[in-house]
Formats: C-alpha cells, sequence, structure tokens
C-alpha cells in the first residue's frame, strides 16, 4: 500500500515555559517527532497541563519560541483553527460571523455560507446574533466557520468542551460527517478518551516530563462504528488499558 503523502511534519526538540515569579523554567516539550498523513484526523491526547494545546499553538504558528520545525506539505496550505470557546464576533450575525473568514475574490460566498450553515442545521438562526444562540449553537456556527473555506489543514483545540454530553455527542457526529464530506486534514485536540476515540483515525498520546510521544496507534473504525458506544468503549479499554 502507498503511503500518504505528508500534510505537516512536526519536530519540536524543546518547548521551555520560561521562570516567573515563583515558578521555576519549566520544559513543557521534548522530542516530539511526528509526521501527519494528509487526509488523516489525529487527535492528540494525553493529561491535563501535559502541553498538547502548546503544540497545537505551535503548529498554528501562534507560539514561535520553541526549538524545532514545523513544515507543511503544500507551501500555500489553508489552515483554520477552532478553539475551545467559538469565538463569535457579537455585533455579528451567525451569516456574517461565518462569512468573515472568507476570501473578497470567494466565488459565490452567499450561496457557500447558506450551504454550511443548513449542513450544520442553522439556517433558522442565520440572522440571529451570538447571545440568542445556546452554546452549542454557537459552536455549531463556529464549526460552519471552520469548513466554509474548506481548508487543508484543520486545527481544533477541545472544541467540544463543557457541552452536556447529549450536546457534543452531537456535534461529534456532525463534525464525523462534514470531515467524510471534505476529509481534510485534521489536529485535534482533547483529555477526553471517548471523543478521541470517536473522532481519531489516528491517536497520538502524550505523556512524561518533559512531555513526548508515548502512543502513536491507528483507530480501524467506520463512521457507523464511531457512532456505536459500545464499540467505542471497547477500543477505549483496548487503547487506554496501560495509561
Amino acid at each position: 500500500m502507498t503511503r500518504a503523502e505528508p500534510a505537516i511534519r512536526v519536530s519540536i526538540e524543546q518547548k521551555v515555559f520560561p521562570a516567573i515569579a515563583d515558578r521555576p523554567e519549566h520544559v513543557v516539550l521534548a522530542g516530539v517527532e511526528l509526521t501527519i498523513e494528509r487526509g488523516s484526523f489525529v487527535v492528540l491526547t494525553g493529561p491535563s497541563g501535559c502541553g498538547k494545546s502548546t503544540m497545537l499553538n505551535i503548529v498554528a504558528g501562534l507560539d514561535t519560541e520553541y526549538e524545532g520545525a514545523v513544515v507543511f506539505g503544500e507551501d500555500t496550505a489553508k489552515l483554520a483553527f477552532m478553539f475551545q470557546t467559538p469565538r463569535l464576533l457579537p455585533w455579528r450575525t451567525v451569516e456574517e460571523n461565518v462569512a468573515l473568514v472568507l476570501d473578497d475574490d470567494t466565488p459565490n460566498p452567499t450561496e457557500k455560507v447558506a450551504a454550511i450553515l443548513l449542513r450544520v442545521g442553522l439556517s433558522e438562526a442565520a440572522n440571529a446574533y451570538p447571545e440568542r444562540l445556546s452554546l452549542g449553537m454557537q459552536r455549531r456556527a463556529a464549526l460552519a466557520r471552520a469548513f466554509v473555506i474548506e481548508p487543508d489543514i484543520l486545527l481544533m483545540d477541545e472544541p467540544f468542551v463543557s457541552l452536556d454530553d447529549p450536546s457534543a455527542d452531537s456535534l461529534r457526529a456532525l463534525l464525523i460527517e462534514l470531515w467524510n464530506r471534505r476529509p481534510t486534514t485534521v489536529l485535534f485536540v482533547t483529555h477526553d478518551r471517548i471523543e478521541a476515540v470517536m473522532l481519531a483515525t489516528r491517536l497520538i498520546r502524550l505523556g512524561g516530563r518533559p512531555a513526548h510521544i508515548v502512543q502513536d496507534t491507528g483507530v480501524d473504525l467506520s463512521p457507523d462504528e464511531r457512532l456505536d458506544r459500545e464499540k467505542v468503549l471497547a477500543w477505549r479499554m483496548r487503547l487506554f488499558e496501560n495509561a
């Protein structure tokens, strides 16, 4: 079988948090080497505070204070980032928030926004302002904003955190559907092991001090199996039995 073309190569020799007040210098990541194949859904997990979000920020280019390099397979790779909070502009409608990320030369922008809002179930809320939406609906809008630009690489930092289980499961199912329609390369951070198994085609677990990769495993589940709670729980036991 031919190996897929890499979308991202990550090499973090060392990431150090400098000393602040009574906190000494802290090496959070060291010796991290990772190649992410194009079109894969990679989930990054590990204990709270181990450096998952820091690594995502490095890949995004938001944190440049580290030793190492991040190389993309395409010089013009289009990135989207979905944060822990929806980050919608309160003075813009849902439709306007989604349209905001489109380039000025995007063909048929109104139709593109309408199509993605329909897909995420927000057509009737297109003209609503974020304060009128539930947190779950705000996260749907953020998901629509991420996918409307048809990104080559989608970075997601615990985007469904703080939701109740039914709302989170609904959004995970929606994400699986959107990704199956257009399988962009995804790097997704979570500490939720069920969520990790439900979404990942490949699971990377960080551990140790400083944190490094301690597990790198493929997750071979069909889209339907990812929505089957028993199969997801069985994989969770298998993947994390020694964690």
